[in-house]
């Protein structure tokens, strides 16, 4: 490649990040959208400690992307700027890696369809949104692999004695291995084989059985990951969940699958009236016209065959490439998307590809070169000003709710998100007409109704926050969040023995330790007068972690102060108590008040007078006088050898 060749290459390089980053400067530096922020770090096994570095691998779906979120947040934490601009990047790159794919398969148009690509809006909602890096991330390296074999092909068609024709297996080699990461950033990536079958029967009318031998090691790969996917989707996404997609039958799936290939073919060379939450089609599986979108795209394929000596033959490359890529999103399999949509712009930020080659391949053939340029240069800025709008619509997260809501007033799952932002902001007069309209317009969204309730409870309508908590429970009960919800509230309400229920069912459910539940449920167990499950509780806290101040001082008051001897226990509150206070520095005079109550339990009288003095001394010091006066009455009781004791609390009836 000559000085020329690699001056146009990184000029028109150069061009594509410019224009992505123009384009796309509204997210910029944008924020967390949607579940970013969860995937990042609360449900990132690398950040919330369940897995490693080293063991992640083959461990979750979507291992790279894991990985790579991961080492963002080492880099930048809680910076979303720093994220989005390495979606940005990646895009780029794609974009520009699709270009030299194009001109090694000796495409027409390949800068433009790259620049289309970059610029579609179509793609804003993968590289907006953080979480996505999936596609971010799986596509440069799906494209290097497609590009690599191109380079291992036309090497190994050369002549023995030609001087690159060793490094052929290099080429292969990484291909392969582009392949597999393409795979561990997204399983969608699957079907590369068959694109690459259907490149061979492009260029050369036919599958030979050297075509055959040479993708076997790739649909060994797809196998494997496929199956892995299928099974994670399954049995950890869907069940961890608790969520499965609505029941269908194989003929329901297939008319499903007609509409999305047209749906997505729409929006692919007309993007507009584009939406986070698409409303969803209700298909009769014994009605003829609910098949007419695959007899169509049938008859599609059959016009592309009858031609295909002619232009049928690019045709039905392109829309080969655009349904097997697309296949993965077709429904045929449980995923957990389906449980939310059937079709979304971001599952089809791969086969967004070919319908656009094919499109602007066939106007590079049809018209002249300046003609070609004129409509380059007017699609280009068409799509790039509906980009930047679009963009516009992700920069925030209540922007995008708002966006959604004003094209699909039936989106339950807007409304719900939009009024979960606002009750943050404590409006829950607004919060409340949202959450109501989210249930209205799906009596089924479990967590609406557990929302609605939350936000009824908080401004004192019980009565009726309950309903919709109970309908939370029954619609989703394997979710502990919502029996969480529920207890806050019977808490509230006086009604004890009720939320201690709800909460050891949370417990029970939550697959990881819930810290903050079982204080709660202490605190309740506390409250009710059963002060023996109440310190086992705080036990059990402290044995996922001995370091929490507030719960070390909470156990040692109990087990000093307590009207039943059976649960207190001097010694062992004098090692909790001045573990807090150590903790805290002896800062923390209601620590050392606590201390002090301990030391008398264990019968150290000249201990606890004058840890009690320490606590009386700081505490005046600090313009807590209440605290003061309380502790001076204590001090009375130390002073005459005695411990402090608590009435005994009466249990609310069950």
């Amino acid at each position: 490649m000559g000085a020329g060749s690699r001056f146009r290459i990184g000029l028109g390089a150069l061009h594509i990040f410019t224009l992505v980053v123009v384009v796309y400067g509204p997210i910029l530096p944008g924020s967390f959208l949607m579940d970013d922020h969860r995937l990042i770090k609360e449900d990132n096994p690398l950040v919330n400690g369940t897995l490693g570095p080293l063991t992640i691998w083959f461990q979750t779906d979507f291992t790279l992307s894991t990985f790579a979120l991961w080492l963002q947040w080492l880099a930048w934490g809680e910076h979303p700027g720093f994220y989005h601009a390495v979606n940005l990047a990646l895009h780029a790159s794609s974009a520009v890696l699709l270009w030299r794919l194009l001109s090694q398969l000796k495409i027409p148009g390949g800068w433009l369809c790259a620049a289309i690509f970059a610029v579609h809006p179509v793609a804003v909602n993968s590289v907006a949104r953080i979480a996505e890096i999936k596609n971010t991330l799986s596509l440069p390296f799906f494209i290097l692999s497609f590009w690599s074999f191109l380079h291992y092909e036309s090497l190994a068609f050369k002549p023995a004695s030609h001087r690159w024709r060793d490094c052929a297996p290099l080429w292969y080699g990484l291909s392969l291995v582009a392949f597999l990461l393409a795979l561990l950033g997204k399983t969608s990536t699957v079907m590369l084989p068959v694109v690459l079958l259907g490149w061979a029967v492009w260029q050369r009318k036919r599958i030979t059985r050297q075509d055959w031998l040479k993708t076997i090691p790739f649909f060994i790969l797809a196998l494997a990951f496929g199956l892995m996917s299928i099974w994670f989707q399954k049995n950890q996404a869907l069940a961890s969940a608790g969520e499965t997609p609505p029941p269908e039958s194989i003929l329901e799936r297939l008319a499903v699958a007609g509409q999305v290939v047209w749906f997505y073919l729409g929006k692919a060379l007309l993007p507009i009236d584009l939406n986070i939450v698409y409303a969803r089609w209700k298909l009769d599986a014994s009605a003829v016209a609910s098949f007419l979108p695959v007899l169509f795209l049938g008859g599609a394929f059959a016009l592309c065959w009858r031609f295909r000596h002619q232009w049928g033959r690019h045709a039905l490359f392109g829309l080969g490439c655009f349904i097997v890529t697309l296949f993965p999103a077709l429904g045929f399999f449980d995923s957990q998307f389906q449980t939310r949509w059937q079709v979304s712009d971001h599952l089809q930020y791969l086969p967004l590809i070919a319908p656009m080659t094919l499109s602007m391949a066939m106007l590079a053939s049809l018209t002249n070169a300046k003609i070609f340029r004129g409509v380059a240069f007017a699609l280009v800025l068409a799509l790039s000003v509906l980009t930047f709008q679009r963009a516009r619509a992700f920069a925030t997260d209540e922007s995008l709710f708002l966006d959604t809501l004003a094209k699909n007033p039936a989106a339950s799952i807007a409304h719900n998100d939009l009024a979960v932002i606002l009750a943050k902001r404590h409006d829950y007069t607004g919060a409340t007409t949202h959450f109501i309209a989210a249930v209205q317009t799906d009596p089924a969204n479990a967590g609406a109704q557990s929302n609605l309730g939350q936000a009824l409870a908080l401004t004192g309508k019980f009565a009726e926050a309950e309903p919709h908590f109970l309908a939370a429970i029954r619609l989703k009960p394997e979710d502990p969040q919502a029996h969480k919800r529920y207890a806050s509230a019977l808490s509230r309400q006086s009604r004890l023995p009720e939320a201690i229920r709800q909460l050891q069912t949370a417990l029970c459910l939550s697959a990881k330790p819930d810290i903050q539940a079982r204080l709660d449920l202490g605190t309740l167990f506390y409250q009710n007068g059963e002060a023996l499950h109440a310190a086992n509780q705080f036990r059990k806290v402290l044995s996922f972690n001995p370091d929490l101040p507030e719960t070390l001082n909470n156990l040692a008051w109990l087990l000093a102060t307590c009207s039943d001897d059976t649960v207190r226990d001097g010694m062992e509150a004098i090692r909790h108590a001045e573990r807090a206070c150590r903790l805290t520095a002896f800062k923390k005079t209601v620590m050392i008040s606590t201390l002090a109550a301990a030391y008398a339990e264990a019968g150290q009288k000249s201990e606890a007078v004058a840890t009690a003095e320490m606590a009386i001394r700081l505490q005046t010091a600090n313009g807590e006088q209440r605290l003061a006066d309380m502790n001076k009455q204590l001090l009375n009781v130390y002073r005459s050898g005695l411990a402090y004791h608590e009435r005994p609390a009466v249990a609310v009836p069950n």
